[in-house]
């Protein structure tokens, strides 16, 4: 057996369909073995698996047991010469495994081998070669030196950033999305340290390897597309620790003395940092509007004060105590907001009537306890009933606008998608009328042909004349069927278009796999969901504050 390969799977099914469509489409002239290792997914990854890719063979562990540990089940019983670790959110060429194999064959000092690989937005994905992590490159990335001077070998050591992307380099790490070993190497360093649950298990071992007196390669004539980091979300604490507590066991493990110390002061500060920041974040989110509410009603209230005490008049003396501002509203505003909170105004779906019961219920709370306000604190009782009239007024207004900002305004003020399919007839004809039906704003400008010859006004073209065709209509969204088209085509054109377009692959179960943007994760459309739902527009406003 020449190549084992191992895919971790964690609710990822759809992708990893897509990963493995790819991989038995490869162009090869070996036996090879694959393995699939699910920890523990809910989703029905091991069903999807099992009916559709019998050849495939299934570890089912019971919990999740990290990344480590569930490659090393799949290598202590796999039968290759060669391991291939390979992510189940990426999509490897027909010609991927065939030219790795021949390169590491040839070069018997390589002891780990990695790829170029791209994001589902056509950008290249600096993590396919990177340094080792050390002082001076985490201050540079910490900094964004790294990302000012991306050439210089001082601030750029992280990424490589100063290597070319289209050469082929000895590198220090290869990134686990795809990581191609000797087994003999593996039999002589160890497998993965089990010690990282997710993350840094590929700095690990590529460091060993480097130990052990082989290298680590980045091969460039070859590429694939990897939707970066779909089985986790990266805003999250979760991720935060995960990823930097792996950087400290790294550090903790091989750098030893000054730099070592040095390294780890610098993770941790970046721990606490990006942990404040996410902190903030969830804080901010949840009591954004509360917080805008809260403001637009002290806002009231002072005008309130002065309009009563400059044109009301009611009498000669100040009707409004000398603490009216530091004590009086922020009571009736914290009653206000309490009261809008317990009618439910701000779940996602509060309603316009539990608004107005909310202020009116805090009103008549302010009211009940009136009589037990000292004389001193006791103001005129119509600057309350104005007041609440007035917070009905603005905070149903900026809703209003809100809505009509972010929600059906916004349909038909956003650019109109105007999309180009690569598929067959007959399936561009159903991805076209699915697409209409579920986003009023999408337009198919037309078909581009996988063959040539083919006479059809729907056509615009074929594969052949793709930037051509490209250049002449401006398309902002292109779709891939990968029915008939290689990967390598969806890759070349991906990378070669340098115009702002969204690229989705649409699979052979009738879904759409896409990433917009370089550090965005992919996306599931299913057809038979509404491939772009609006949000409410209490979300949409949520998320503008």
């Amino acid at each position: 057996m020449k190549l084992s390969i191992v895919i971790v799977n964690y609710n990822v099914r759809y992708f990893l369909e897509q990963t493995l469509v790819s991989v038995f489409k490869s162009e090869v002239h070996f036996e090879f073995e694959v393995f699939v290792v699910d920890n523990n997914s809910a989703d029905d990854s091991l069903k999807m698996v099992r009916q559709k890719f019998p050849q495939v063979k299934v570890i089912a562990n019971t919990e999740n047991v990290g990344f480590s540990k569930a490659n090393n089940q799949a290598i202590k019983i796999s039968k290759g010469a060669y391991i291939l670790m390979l992510n189940p959110d990426t999509i490897i060429q027909e010609d991927t495994l065939q030219k790795c194999i021949d390169f590491i064959e040839v070069n018997k000092n390589i002891g780990g081998l990695g790829v170029k690989m791209y994001d589902g937005a056509g950008d290249f994905l600096p993590e396919s070669k990177r340094g080792f992590p050390n002082p001076s490159a985490a201050f540079s990335k910490m900094s964004g030196l790294s990302k000012l001077f991306p050439k210089s070998k001082v601030f750029g050591q992280y990424h490589l950033s100063y290597l070319d992307k289209d050469k082929n380099h000895s590198v220090d790490v290869l990134s686990g999305a795809f990581m191609l070993l000797r087994k003999s190497v593996l039999d002589k360093i160890g497998l993965l340290d089990e010690a990282y649950f997710m993350y840094g298990e590929d700095i690990d071992l590529s460091y060993r390897i480097k130990q052990a007196g082989f290298e680590n390669y980045y091969y460039s004539d070859t590429s694939i597309i990897h939707f970066k980091g779909e089985s986790t979300k990266k805003g999250s604490l979760n991720y935060i620790k995960t990823f930097y507590n792996a950087m400290l066991i790294f550090s903790d493990k091989h750098i030893k003395g000054t730099r070592g110390k040095m390294l780890s002061f610098l993770l941790q500060l970046a721990i606490y940092l990006r942990a404040v920041l996410a902190v903030l974040q969830k804080i901010a989110t949840p009591f954004g509007m509360p917080i805008l509410d809260g403001l637009i009603m002290v806002f009231n209230l002072y005008v309130l004060q002065l309009f009563w005490e400059n044109v009301v008049k009611i009498s000669d003396h100040v009707i409004f105590p000398a603490t009216f501002f530091y004590i009086n509203i922020p009571i009736y505003v914290a009653v206000w907001l309490f009261s809008l909170w317990f009618f439910g105004v701000y779940s996602k779906q509060a309603k316009w009537k539990q608004l107005i019961a909310g202020q009116l219920g805090g009103m008549l709370l302010i009211a009940v306890f009136y009589a037990f306000f000292p004389n001193y604190l006791r103001t005129s009782r119509g600057v309350i009933v104005v007041g609440v009239l007035l917070n009905i007024l603005l905070l149903s207004l900026y809703r209003s606008i809100g809505h009509i900002a972010y929600g059906t305004l916004s349909d038909y003020l956003k650019e109109e998608k105007k999309i180009i399919i690569i598929a067959q007839e007959k399936e561009a004809e159903i991805i076209a009328q699915q697409l209409v039906k579920s986003n009023k704003n999408s337009r198919y400008i037309g078909f581009v042909s996988i063959k040539n010859g083919i006479k059809s006004k729907k056509y615009l073209g074929a594969t052949e004349n793709i930037f051509d065709i490209i250049e002449a209509y401006h398309p902002n969204e292109i779709l891939f069927s990968t029915e008939e088209l290689s990967t390598q085509f969806i890759i070349d054109t991906m990378s070669k278009i340098e115009q702002p377009i969204t690229f989705r692959i649409v699979t052979k179960n009738n879904t759409i796999i896409s990433s917009t943007s370089k550090n965005t994760s992919g996306e599931i459309y299913s057809f038979d969901i509404n491939l772009s739902a609006p949000k409410t527009w209490l979300d949409r406003l949520r998320n503008w504050i």
